[in-house]
């Protein structure tokens, strides 16, 4: 049978293949023909052909390490083989991405490298979160806490979702698990050690960021009997004695005592282990104490109960029961 002539103009020819860049496959399919077909009417046209396959290094590194997307994805995208996209990354020095990696659905980003801010995730893990990798070589951190409390969930959402996916699944039981998934450059939440390390302690802004992340936590701001207190209470003896040390430190006068033993119950939990608290009582202790903690505290609640206090000091101070 017949089959008439294939025809394209060396107008939309050029306006495909030279301006809008796109390859004799997408072209062929546009007109359905065979690429062969397209090359030789642009042998015909005299219109330069780009190498066999012109994929600049910018644009791979922008849909292969930006943008996450796969090889074989790329390839179909050029109208080539998964080899040749290997081959282009190899040529243009871009490193493979492992498997697990390779297989992730959300783009993930490097911590920003602010030593604050490390110090007060370091203390805010340390106090509530649960960090770990689900094998020894994964690409993927993940960061978990279960909650009931709203702000609980958006501090995380707050601190995390710049750096990667956050999940937030509500449970029957009305409780809410949240799960972040981070790169390797958050490898660093991952020890659970109960001490504050020394780059921390030598820095006063990083300790008190640690401090802040560790108080949002563990921490309660509250007005017991008409008194705006600050209590802390943890299993972690060797973290809570290193902030009374540096309360201390601040002349900001505090107590540090065991209140549960190992065994005892107290709302219906056995305790694991003995129970430690900080308590800041003192009128002007707690307002230097607040003074000192407030431009790093990030939880919702915490900032909410710290204003009561400093409001029932102020409320005091105007009838006179304190100076």
């Amino acid at each position: 049978m017949y089959k008439p002539k294939f025809v394209i103009t060396k107008k939309d020819l050029y306006r495909l293949y030279c301006v809008e860049k796109r390859s004799t496959v997408f072209i062929a399919k546009i007109y359905n023909c065979n690429h062969d077909t397209i090359s030789n009417r642009l042998r015909e046209f005299d219109i330069p052909m780009r190498s066999k396959y012109e994929i600049p290094k910018e644009e791979l590194l922008k849909l292969y390490v930006e943008e996450n997307k796969s090889p074989e994805f790329i390839s179909k995208l050029y109208g080539c083989t998964f080899g040749t996209i290997r081959n282009r990354l190899k040529k243009y020095a871009i490193p493979v991405k492992s498997k697990s990696l390779a297989q992730t659905h959300y783009a993930k980003y490097n911590f920003s490298g602010d030593v604050a801010e490390k110090a007060y995730m370091i203390g805010f893990r340390l106090g509530d979160l649960n960090v770990y990798k689900t094998k020894e070589n994964a690409e993927t951190i993940i960061v978990r806490c279960h909650t009931t409390c709203l702000p609980q969930i958006v501090l995380m959402k707050d601190i995390f979702e710049r750096y990667g996916h956050v999940t937030a699944n509500t449970r029957k039981d009305g409780g809410t698990d949240v799960n972040c998934y981070l790169n390797k450059t958050f490898d660093f939440l991952l020890p659970k050690a109960d001490f504050v390390e020394k780059w921390i302690i030598d820095d006063e802004k990083c300790f008190r960021a640690f401090a802040a992340g560790y108080i949002d936590a563990e921490g309660t701001f509250g007005v017991y009997q008409n008194r705006g207190r600050f209590k802390m209470d943890s299993y972690d003896k060797g973290i809570l004695s290193q902030i009374h040390n540096w309360l201390d430190r601040n002349k900001i006068n505090n107590k540090f005592f065991r209140v549960q033993l190992q065994g005892d119950f107290l709302s219906g939990y056995r305790m694991n282990k003995d129970v430690w608290r900080i308590n800041v009582n003192g009128v002007g202790d707690l307002l230097k104490f607040v003074e000192t903690i407030n431009p790093f505290l990030k939880h919702g609640k915490r900032v909410s109960d710290m204003s009561k206090v400093v409001k029932n000091i102020e409320q005091r101070k105007l009838k006179g029961t304190i100076k």
